[in-house]
């Protein structure tokens, strides 16, 4: 049966860069179908450089919302009319909402992290956490568990001077979780109730991160990557016995959260979550 769009269809997306990879198209579409709401989803690749111009195209083309994926979460945020006070507080915007032309950006990531950990039967209170990564993510992460009352997170960038503005910007926000910008070499040698890999390293190539093999002791794992379902670090934590989840219910719950922001009606959630399984 050949799909009919109309002049009424609404448009959603997400942009990012890459985009080609994104299962959110086909999990937001059948959400759309399952509610007969008239809207497609798409994907749009934005490159860093097009971030300003692609953000007036939302509003020229009065594209009703879209996700933000990386590497814009930070970027965009310059450009947007409105930003909820969670988004404000860790500086990355996720979704973004189109009002009769006023662009207003939240950020569901957290939410939908902390609700993934779930399947983990994890809980951040009291834990000791390292983050992979400084990146838009890594900042809804890294809010998230210190939020929910994690002890003490160190966050590992390549960019040192990332991660240093990280804690420094985050300590003010929450002082009672300790941050610390580490080495991989703290990372290998201090033992962690969680390992979140923030990063895009396993997306497009087999790499890994970091030697799980090498750590002295990870007793859960997380891995934001969620395509493919199983990167090497995944595998590596499988070997070695590490309960570990990739970044598919983060992305099924902030997907829900987000498709609440547009619409209003609460999110097809089993219908959402059936189609992200039929793609693994």
């Amino acid at each position: 049966m050949t799909e009919i769009l109309s002049g009424r269809t609404r448009i959603y997306g997400i942009i990012g860069c890459p985009v080609e990879h994104s299962f959110s198209p086909l999990m937001q579409n059948v959400a759309f179908d399952a509610l007969k709401i008239d809207a497609r989803y798409l994907a749009f690749s934005v490159k860093p450089e097009q971030i300003q111009q692609a953000i007036a195209g939302i509003r020229a083309l009065n594209i009703h919302g879209v996700n933000v994926t990386v590497p814009h979460k930070s970027s965009v945020i310059s450009c947007l009319d409105e930003i909820s006070p969670l988004a404000r507080l860790i500086g990355a915007v996720n979704t973004i909402k189109n009002v009769r032309g006023r662009l207003i950006g939240t950020n569901t990531d957290v939410s939908g992290f902390i609700r993934s950990l779930e399947t983990l039967n994890f809980s951040p209170k009291h834990k000791s956490i390292a983050l992979l990564g400084a990146g838009g993510s890594a900042r809804a992460v890294l809010a998230g568990l210190a939020d929910a009352g994690a002890s003490c997170i160190f966050i590992h960038n390549r960019t040192v001077g990332r991660a240093e503005s990280l804690v420094t910007e985050f300590s003010q926000k929450f002082p009672d979780t300790q941050l610390k910008s580490v080495s991989v070499k703290t990372i290998l040698e201090t033992p962690l109730d969680l390992l979140v890999n923030t990063t895009t390293v396993g997306m497009e190539t087999d790499a890994s991160p970091l030697d799980l093999s090498q750590c002295r002791k990870i007793k859960h794992l997380a891995d934001l990557i969620y395509s493919p379902p199983q990167t090497r670090l995944l595998k590596q934590a499988e070997e070695l016995g590490i309960p570990a989840i990739n970044g598919m219910g983060m992305l099924l719950n902030q997907g829900c959260d987000a498709f609440t922001f547009w619409t209003g009606q609460p999110a097809p959630e089993t219908v959402m979550q059936e189609q992200l399984l039929n793609l693994v």
